[in-house]
């Protein structure tokens, strides 16, 4: 149950939003409230005032124009999953979407909602990481749009300032022939990952990029194409896991896994994810 009183705002444009949040920095922001609710109902978060983006009527948007694909903060993660633009221009993102939490949370949760909250284990993070994703912050002044590695800080913590909302996320779209994936690691279905990762590779390649999660503060990216000259055999799948448990060594323990265990799956998780990768692009000889 809800620990305290608190104000609650449901402003109907962006620019009300923007002016309640650049005119008091004790506002907490609720998209979809997945991550928010539960943590107030356990009393770990006592906002004082709540400000909900659920009727604005706008930020729920996917749309491709000049070789990006873009989705509004507040696009649920059910919509992610099966749009037809994300499916064809970034289907990492959409197979991250459809193993986010349960089907109560996919349909009420929000791309920009899991963004914000930034937690480590988060399905999207490693995703956005691997392909160049981009973040886009709005306040009542303006736009500014940071790369993935400038936005996420460390623990649940993020660029944006009090401020600012996160307003839309961009991906570039996928380059023709070129494969990606998304794998994790979860004790049962519904869970935060144990350990993620997904995988953007080109047909030749002469460009591959696996992104872990779960294994420290923040997403950590790795650039492979140097352990694959000679293709995916398993000398560079040995070299690509060793990078992967070396690039680990922030990992930490909690309930679920300690930090070794977590420096062992990224080894197996950032193989998998890269040889999945390299099977689903389109041009290159078997």
């Amino acid at each position: 149950m809800l620990s305290r009183e608190f104000e609650f705002h449901a402003p109907r444009t962006l620019g009300e939003a923007l002016e309640l949040i650049a005119a008091d920095d004790d506002v907490t922001v609720l998209a979809g409230g997945m991550s928010l609710m539960p943590m107030m109902n356990l009393g770990l978060v006592k906002p004082s005032k709540v400000l909900s983006l659920n009727h604005l009527g706008v930020l729920d948007d996917v749309s491709v124009e000049d070789g990006c694909l873009t989705l509004g903060a507040c696009v649920r993660h059910a919509c992610v999953a099966t749009d037809p633009l994300v499916l064809q221009h970034c289907p990492s993102l959409s197979a991250a979407a459809r193993v986010v939490g349960d089907t109560q949370v996919r349909n009420r949760g929000t791309i920009g909602g899991s963004i914000a909250h930034a937690d480590p284990s988060a399905d999207y993070l490693p995703v956005l990481a691997a392909v160049g994703a981009s973040i886009t912050l709005t306040s009542s002044i303006g736009n500014r749009t940071l790369s993935a590695a400038e936005f996420f800080i460390d623990v649940m913590f993020t660029a944006r300032e009090p401020s600012e909302l996160v307003t839309a996320v961009s991906v570039p779209v996928q380059p023709h022939g070129w494969g990606a994936s998304y794998e994790r690691l979860a004790r049962v279905e519904g869970s935060f990952a144990i350990v993620n990762a997904a995988a953007l590779v080109s047909a030749d390649l002469s460009s591959a990029t696996v992104a872990l999660g779960g294994v420290g503060p923040r997403p950590v990216t790795l650039e492979m194409a140097s352990y694959l000259h000679n293709g995916v055999d398993d000398a560079a799948l040995i070299a690509v896991g060793d990078a992967a448990y070396e690039a680990s060594e922030h990992a930490t323990g909690d309930v679920m896994s300690d930090g070794e265990y977590r420096r062992a799956m990224a080894r197996v998780l950032a193989c998998r994810a890269l040889r999945r990768a390299v099977e689903s692009t389109v041009g290159r000889s078997r």
